[in-house]
């Protein structure tokens, strides 16, 4: 509840002009479109973006579903608007005029009114990008923006981690980076030549080792 009040907080304090976010990079965009901010990483670019455009597709998922609490204030807006346009004299100037009125009182009704729930869905979306990238092994650098999913405890990432041919020397990597003494890296990406593991630390933190061709490093 919190974070969606946060969130409400700070996209009306967008609106008003009182706040705002780069307009484009790290930390820019709302909703779906929101560009995560994290901690500096070493992860190829090429990837960093494809994790990125992976996440915002998954919040795109997200449907915003419109409260009926208005409908009849609206309906009456309307109809008020279109019998206006009924009684003026003939002619598609006067009648198209009222029609566009028409349009933009609804939908700037409807956007004013529902804008609380508008920036709590924003909020919601921008949250499950952070959550995704955090689940690829970045570190959320965005004070504005929620992360709520937490590691998955080791010993279940034991019973159920995918493994490839580099796991133990990511693990090793990160026993030497002091990560946890009881390492255990799950393999989240593969290609030709490269693996990616995620290994949790003990300050619930997860770090990912890149292993090219068995030689392994942090990010």
């Amino acid at each position: 509840m919190k974070s969606t009040w946060m969130g409400i907080a700070c996209a009306l304090a967008i609106v008003a002009g009182c706040a705002s976010r780069p307009t484009d990079g790290p930390g820019s965009g709302y909703g779906a479109n929101y560009v995560p901010l994290v901690q500096a990483t070493d992860v190829p670019a090429a990837t960093y973006d494809a994790d990125v455009a992976a996440c915002q597709k998954t919040a795109r998922s997200y449907t915003f579903a419109t409260p009926d609490e208005h409908r009849d204030a609206l309906f009456v807006l309307n109809a008020v608007t279109l019998g206006a346009a009924a009684s003026m004299p003939a002619g598609w100037v006067p009648r198209l005029a009222s029609t566009g009125t028409t349009w933009g009182l609804n939908n700037g009704f409807e956007y004013g009114v529902y804008s609380p729930q508008r920036a709590a869905f924003h909020a919601r979306q921008e949250s499950a990008i952070a959550n995704c990238m955090a689940r690829k092994g970045y570190l959320n650098a965005d004070p504005s923006v929620a992360v709520t999913w937490t590691p998955t405890p080791a010993a279940a990432v034991t019973a159920l981690r995918r493994t490839g041919v580099d796991t133990y020397n990511a693990e090793r990597v990160a026993k030497n980076m002091q990560c946890t003494a009881e390492p255990f890296a799950k393999l989240i990406d593969k290609g030709p030549g490269f693996e990616r593991h995620a290994v949790f630390c003990s300050n619930g933190r997860a770090l990912v080792v890149r292993c090219e061709f068995g030689n392994c490093r942090a990010g």
